[in-house]
């Protein structure tokens, strides 16, 4: 009787533990579903939003999914929460008048401007003819690889999209400022939930060159008018800046944005249209200083997307030369630390079931 006993006590321990094994896998396969939607940055196939204040004021127009929680600084630096959704239609509340100096941060600024010129001054005097690389490394590439510019292309898409010939322009404006530029040419086609998942893999290879800034080039799709402008006697389109909020570093990639915001409102006003902290990751958890570019949209003219990149370049360059190597954060991804997660939540299931299943057999 006693074995029999004990055999059944050994059974049920092991039904509790199989148990406790598939609530932990279900657990496991729901975490990485929710990481799935959690992560994902969608976009209009149709349309656009349009975001207005508590006054029915237009803020501002993007392509870009807009949900409740999403941020939008604008070009006069006041921030806008979005509060609800209705159809295209964002709604948004002021929350903040971002202050355009920041102590110590603008005095930096101020001293990394200084410098830097003092760098190029001293590189043109002594390399004449040459071009020196002074201001460290920066990476660019192309997630949505197909973006083009309907007046210029014919299309607002195609299979070797017009953002590569922005990013080639953002290039070579970057190199005259005296930064080293890797630019990936790499192809992530189709347009689509997965297009963030391929071109994790080329920024993965482009921080093998320690990059100090990563940018990844895009356009919007909105009319033309929500970019379209002037700057520096220049028809242009202007820049957005896309930060994402569900990662370990969107805190530093945000006030990175700001100061490339301030620089550029301090060189070249109304050339930044405004910064977006919006869901999403962006690859941007990789490393503490990456930024999303939408460069105009379809609807404007290629050659005003270049021009845009161009003053981009020139203005930003102090703030960017400033910055050291800024290494990959792989380790540290949204991923990793998922694992790490759903790792204990799986041995506390397994340590549940098991002191649960010997309290059992004692009784």
């Amino acid at each position: 009787m006693a074995d029999t006993g004990h055999e059944r006590h050994s059974s049920r321990r092991a039904r509790l533990l199989h148990r406790g094994i598939l609530v932990t896998v279900i657990i496991w396969v729901l975490s990485l579903l929710i990481q799935g939607v959690a992560f994902a940055e969608h976009e209009l196939s149709e349309g656009y939003y349009t975001l207005v204040d508590e006054s029915d004021n237009e803020v501002f127009q993007t392509a870009i999914q807009l949900v409740p929680g999403d941020v939008f600084i604008s070009e006069d630096n006041i921030a806008y929460e979005v509060i609800g959704i209705d159809g295209r239609t964002a709604y948004a509340r002021f929350t903040e008048e971002v202050p355009p100096d920041n102590g110590h941060e603008a005095f930096g600024d101020a001293i990394a401007s200084i410098l830097s010129g003092i760098t190029r001054m001293l590189s043109q005097i002594f390399v004449a003819g040459q071009q020196q690389q002074t201001g460290g490394t920066v990476v660019l590439y192309n997630t949505h690889s197909d973006e083009s510019y309907e007046p210029s292309s014919g299309s607002s898409t195609k299979d070797w999209g017009d953002v590569y010939k922005v990013a080639a322009a953002f290039e070579q404006a970057l190199k005259k400022q005296g930064f080293n530029v890797e630019r990936a040419t790499d192809n992530h086609n189709p347009h689509d939930g997965g297009a963030y998942a391929r071109s994790r893999r080329t920024l993965a290879q482009l921080l093998k060159k320690q990059p100090i800034a990563a940018f990844d080039i895009h356009r919007d799709a909105v009319p033309p008018e929500a970019y379209r402008a002037t700057v520096a006697g220049e028809e242009i389109t202007k820049i957005t800046l896309v930060i994402g909020q569900q990662n370990q570093t969107r805190g530093q990639n945000l006030l990175f944005a700001k100061q490339l915001k301030r620089a550029a409102d301090s060189k070249m006003p109304g050339l930044v249209k405004g910064i977006l902290w919006a869901q999403g990751n962006y690859n941007q958890d990789m490393l503490p200083r990456a930024v999303l570019m939408e460069v105009g949209a379809h609807t404007n003219k290629l050659e005003e997307a270049e021009r845009a990149v161009g003053l981009f370049a020139s203005a930003i360059a102090p703030v960017v030369s400033a910055s050291g190597p800024a290494k990959g954060l792989e380790g540290g991804s949204p991923g990793r630390a998922l694992a790490w997660i759903i790792g204990i939540i799986v041995v506390a299931g397994i340590v549940y079931v098991l002191i649960n299943s010997g309290k059992r057999v004692r009784q």
